[in-house]
């Protein structure tokens, strides 16, 4: 029986999917990539399922050595994985698209919801005994621009427009296959200055790779109008965090949420530009995907790309693209 590794956190996540697979031997493993790749030559593993966190060079010379080897993301986003040197020692590099669409989205819009009513600022003012208020703001009838309309971006277009009556513009590169409308969008467009300029709040959906790197940068905060709100649940990457403390302060935007960020663990761009010490700033730890519902369909998924791999059903993988 293959034996299939699993980074600890991500096997924690959804213990009961993995202790139900009969065919394979699922057992946790060291996230630490040097400690990952020494569990991959001990126990003869040609398959790993990791999470988030950066693998760059051991993991992939350890699993070279076997004859055809699969890293399998528990999750979509696949920026952590060095996808050449995967190419280049042989190993298939899967995701898990789709299963994630509604938790992010809805996360999405808990983010949205926190800062058009400052949920936190009002919360930590009343743990500290203040029962004052603050004037919130309604989103029904607000313009969402939606950069990047992949499953995600349409699923949180869908419950704005759809549950909160909210105006949706969409942006992405192409026009999707299905119409636009039918997700939400009351416009679509390519032009990203368009969006920006018309949006009193932009969730931002786009993929990292080398042309999104630090996209919502300083020219493209400044497109926004008096008072806008920007919510990031994609890819800390996109942003460009020093641009956006100085936008924050400077007053050209009245909040952002973030739960994605360059470094993770958050640590600030720039000494001096520290987002934790704004209070028009909402931050969680990248727990968007992280429901119990998410996380059973992720382990699922990524287990059945391991099954696919290891039966040699390599048509039915959802591949990563291997540059």
């Amino acid at each position: 029986m293959e034996t299939v590794l699993i980074t600890e956190l991500e096997f924690r996540k959804a213990e009961s999917v993995f202790h139900e697979a009969k065919d394979v031997r699922c057992e946790p493993a060291p996230v630490d990539e040097a400690a990952l790749a020494e569990a991959v030559v001990s126990r003869s593993a040609r398959a790993v399922i990791v999470g988030v966190a950066p693998y760059r060079d051991a993991l992939y010379e350890a699993l070279g050595k076997k004859n055809g080897a699969i890293i399998a993301r528990f999750g979509v986003g696949h920026d952590s994985i060095n996808k050449p040197l995967a190419r280049q020692h042989g190993i298939v590099v899967t995701n898990t698209p789709g299963v994630l669409d509604i938790s992010v989205a809805e996360h999405t819009i808990w983010l949205m919801g926190c800062l058009a009513r400052k949920i936190v600022r009002l919360e930590t003012k009343l743990r500290a005994g203040e029962f004052a208020g603050e004037v919130g703001m309604e989103l029904r009838g607000k313009t969402l621009g939606v950069l990047g309309f992949g499953g995600i971006g349409r699923s949180a277009a869908a419950i704005a427009h759809f549950g909160f009556g909210m105006k949706v513009i969409a942006c992405n590169r192409s026009m999707p296959a299905e119409p636009p409308t039918r997700f939400g969008a009351d416009r679509f467009t390519t032009n990203v200055e368009e969006l920006f300029r018309a949006s009193d709040v932009i969730s931002v959906h786009l993929p990292a790779n080398a042309s999104t790197q630090r996209f919502v940068n300083a020219t493209r905060l400044a497109w926004l109008k008096p008072g806008a709100m920007l919510v990031n649940t994609a890819r800390g990457a996109v942003l460009d965090e020093e641009a956006l403390y100085d936008a924050l302060v400077a007053g050209r935007l009245t909040g952002a949420a973030l739960d994605v960020f360059e470094r993770e663990p958050y640590a600030p761009a720039h000494p001096d530009k520290d987002l934790r010490k704004l209070e028009n700033v909402v931050l969680t730890p990248h727990v968007g995907s992280n429901t119990r519902e998410a996380n059973r369909r992720m382990a699922e998924s990524a287990l059945e790309n391991v099954r696919c791999f290891l039966a040699g059903k390599l048509d039915r993988l959802a591949r990563v693209d291997q540059p």
